[in-house]
């Protein structure tokens, strides 16, 4: 039967950012039932830089779990605790600190995700971008529409941890998507439990774990139909937890690009075993992710639509020639300027 009263969990990791009481405030006046929202935050707080969150704290939908921004293990590390705080709510959405909100973003979501012709869908795209005004208003893109997730690098300098950023517009309903955005998530309840996040992960290659993680254990990956939500366009960089210095961030670096070369490049499955609850789900294989997005992993090659950002309809690879068509970052590079 379906829940005609569903609820969404919220899911925020902020790392002493200013921009939440605005995004959580934007959050509930846009939604046509923000009475149905609950709110898990990891709030990591600067006593030298406070923010204003007592009336949060005092409503029943918000739970904190709160931390010294000194005590921070990086974004990866508070998303996985922002997580922890979810209570069996219908849906859950993931979003970054700093967003705004479409009207009735909650109700055309829920119409969305029922609508999609999958098992497990999920939701997620690279929010496109808004900034304040001088007077205050927010200023949201719309001009470019809802587009498809492109891998706009690969290099082994980084770990081989592709880097997403906006790819094609969308020409129809009920795109695919073959990366997921951290950004912007939206899924059923269960996926913030069954693909919790890997503190261990940091910042680069963390979409790309979970885009793995998410497929294999069965879920699959939809453009949302409209612009729902979006991301904020900062003035002056935001404060991040590369702020602890340059040591810290290679270390961190090192154990992510070791676990996602043992989640994404390994054959060996004493390897898969370490990672535990934050592996491969067993709905699917890396085989069949790799079909779909068209993505040759060990050979580090990628069909021509994966750099250019087009959506799979409903896989990339349907034959032996769409195999023969992948080619290095570097090659289509290489032909692109060609």
């Amino acid at each position: 039967m379906t829940d005609d009263r569903p609820t969404i969990f919220v899911s925020i990791a902020s790392y002493s950012d200013p921009e939440l009481p605005r995004t959580l405030d934007d959050c509930l006046a846009n939604a046509r039932y923000p009475e149905r929202l609950r709110f898990g935050i990891c709030w990591q707080y600067d006593t030298a830089e406070p923010v204003e969150l007592s009336r949060f704290r005092a409503d029943r939908r918000f739970r904190f779990s709160e931390h010294r921004v000194e005590d921070s293990q990086g974004g990866s590390w508070a998303r996985n605790i922002a997580q922890q705080l979810y209570d069996g709510e219908t849906y859950s959405m993931q979003i970054d600190s700093h967003m705004a909100f479409a009207p009735g973003w909650d109700d055309s979501l829920v119409a969305m995700i029922r609508s999609l012709p999958a098992d497990k869908p999920l939701i997620s795209m690279i929010a496109p971008l808004f900034r304040i005004g001088d007077d205050g208003a927010a200023r949201k893109r719309t001009d470019q529409g809802v587009r498809c997730g492109r891998m706009a690098s690969w290099h082994e300098s980084s770990g081989w941890t592709p880097w997403f950023d906006w790819g094609q517009a969308a020409t129809r309903r009920q795109a695919r998507n073959r990366f997921i955005s951290g950004c912007f998530i939206f899924a059923d309840g269960q996926w913030t439990d069954t693909v919790r996040q890997d503190p261990d992960h940091y910042y680069w290659g963390e979409e790309f774990a979970l885009t793995l993680r998410s497929y294999t254990h069965g879920y699959d990956f939809f453009l949302p139909d409209s612009i729902v939500v979006w991301h904020m366009e900062h003035p002056i960089a935001p404060r991040r937890h590369w702020e602890h210095g340059s040591e810290v961030v290679s270390a961190k670096n090192r154990t992510a690009f070791e676990r996602l070369r043992q989640l994404a490049y390994s054959d060996d499955p004493s390897e898969h075993e370490v990672l535990g609850r934050y592996g491969l789900g067993s709905r699917r294989t890396l085989a069949d992710y790799e079909r779909f997005a068209g993505i040759d992993l060990a050979n580090k090659r990628a069909h021509p639509d994966v750099y250019a950002g087009l959506s799979p309809d409903p896989v990339t690879i349907k034959s032996d020639a769409d195999w023969a068509d992948c080619i290095t970052y570097e090659g289509y590079q290489r032909t692109a300027e060609g």
